[in-house]
């Protein structure tokens, strides 16, 4: 039988608390990288949603005129709202700052006619798709996981409608 001299039983709580320590960053730890990567998993989902609504367009730019359809445009659940704009057209501002109060600069300073919002959730909200516009500008749509749009070839671009 081993006997424990005083000096070794003091050390017994250290190392129980030095464990519990441990075990603590390492449950925080894994908590943020699994957020991070459901996050960048949502992120990657908007990516395959822009390139599925791209080769869309460019499917129906290729068809007659009149031709049209309707798709099912999938968000993730972060983000909040999308938003489409004409480049040649004045924006309707009042839209605009029902959503965001911040919408109208950005949409008026870049170059793009689609915006994700919230801005900061992935780390690319805006994109731009050559041949779209859309009936009214900006045509805005709540995001409900599955929106659902009209594509229609105008014969010259494709139009953009919600259902």
């Amino acid at each position: 039988m081993k006997i424990n001299k005083k000096g070794q039983l003091l050390e017994r709580p250290f190392i129980v608390i030095f464990i519990v320590i441990v075990s603590a960053f390492i449950f925080i730890f894994g908590f943020y990288l699994i957020n991070n990567l459901i996050k960048q998993s949502n992120c990657a989902q908007l990516g395959l949603s822009i390139n599925d609504l791209k080769q869309d367009v460019d499917r129906y730019y290729s068809f007659d005129a009149g031709s049209s359809t309707d798709i099912n445009f999938k968000l993730p659940s972060g983000i909040k709202y999308v938003c489409f704009k004409n480049f040649d057209e004045d924006l309707d501002k009042s839209e605009l700052d029902k959503i965001d109060s911040t919408l109208y600069s950005f949409f008026n300073n870049l170059n793009y006619n689609i915006i994700f919002t919230p801005y900061g959730y992935c780390t690319k909200s805006f994109f731009k798709i050559d041949k779209i516009k859309v009936n009214s500008n900006p045509l805005c749509a709540l995001n409900t996981g599955n929106i659902k749009l009209h594509l229609e070839n105008k014969g010259d671009y494709v139009e953009i409608s919600k259902i």
